[in-house]
């Protein structure tokens, strides 16, 4: 038995991804690759995005990077399947930037990426999967892909712009919304309020994360709608479930009852690939696009119930 240090193959191996993906950056994107000193939350580097005229305006890719000939096993006829767990996704899809999986063959040399989207994630019994296309390269092809990924807007930056957007169709424009003025001082909790008419309307949102969404925070906001009912009067909650992932959307509870509360869950789906779009879903998981009259409403091929639920006193 020796007592000198020992140097694994696992870490040669992410060393060598490291550097193949570093020199790939450098020489044929002529971007910038910086590691990070510690990978063990899963990233293991950053991306930043120069300009043709080398100039940064601070677009940044986080990475995590895969060498080794186990992580090409499994494939597809247009990819290479990647299979994670369920602490690092939940990591990378509340990050702050986006964060792509590269990929690396050490053999040839070649990488390829893939951007982390919840909507490209398949979910298991245990862990998850993303196919990692074959087209995806890392190489100078891949520099106008990429800068779309760098240049994708946060969540948090535009769910309460598309609720607002969608919730002027849905209730035909005649909804107001308060100012932060003019909201009292002693609203608690909500990031809206609204008037329809002569009838105020207590309005927020839920994210899913990737096991959907948190019982607990439902019932926090339940809550707090039952304090502002007692407070101010109002009658009325509407708590939109928005997700990235359809099918959190078929599970959405049934809404207690409230004395003298009328609430509505509604199911929104959102989407972030190209035009961001946050869409409702109706009663058999098929996306609304046009509104019609009363609560039947038109996809532009058929009716569609709409699968709002509803919870009155």
């Amino acid at each position: 038995m020796t007592n000198w240090p020992i140097s694994s193959d696992e870490d040669g191996l992410g060393r060598i991804g490291v550097h193949l993906v570093g020199t790939k950056v450098l020489r044929l994107l002529g971007w910038v690759f910086r590691e990070t000193s510690s990978s063990d939350l899963g990233i293991d580097g950053e991306i930043e995005i120069r300009e043709h005229d080398k100039t940064s305006h601070g677009r940044l890719v986080s990475v995590q990077i895969k060498c080794g000939s186990s992580f090409f096993r499994k494939r597809t006829s247009t990819g290479y399947v990647y299979r994670g767990d369920t602490r690092h996704l939940q990591y990378w899809a509340g990050h702050t930037t986006p964060v792509v999986i590269i990929l690396c063959e050490r053999e040839t040399e070649n990488c390829w990426w893939q951007s982390v989207d919840l909507q490209l994630v398949s979910f298991h019994k245990k862990g998850w999967s993303i196919e990692i296309p074959f087209k995806n390269r890392l190489d100078a092809t891949a520099a106008e892909a990429l800068k779309t990924v760098a240049n994708r807007l946060q969540k948090k930056d535009l769910v309460e712009l598309l609720l607002r957007d969608w919730l002027g169709w849905s209730f035909e424009h005649r909804i107001r919304f308060a100012s932060k003025l003019v909201t009292p001082r002693d609203y608690h909790w909500f990031s809206m309020l609204a008037a329809i008419e002569d009838h105020f309307l207590m309005i927020d949102y839920i994210m899913s994360d990737i096991e959907g969404f948190s019982s607990e925070k439902i019932q926090e906001m339940l809550h707090w709608a039952e304090y502002n009912h007692r407070q101010y009067g109002y009658e009325r909650f509407l708590l939109a479930f928005i997700s990235e992932v359809p099918k959190f959307l078929q599970h959405i509870p049934e809404p207690i009852s409230i004395p003298n509360i009328t609430i509505e869950y509604v199911p929104l789906l959102l989407d972030l690939r190209g035009q961001p779009r946050l869409s409702e879903v109706g009663i058999d998981g098929r996306l609304i696009a046009f509104y019609d009259q009363g609560d039947i409403l038109d996809d532009g091929v058929r009716s569609v119930e709409r699968a709002i639920r509803h919870s009155s006193s």
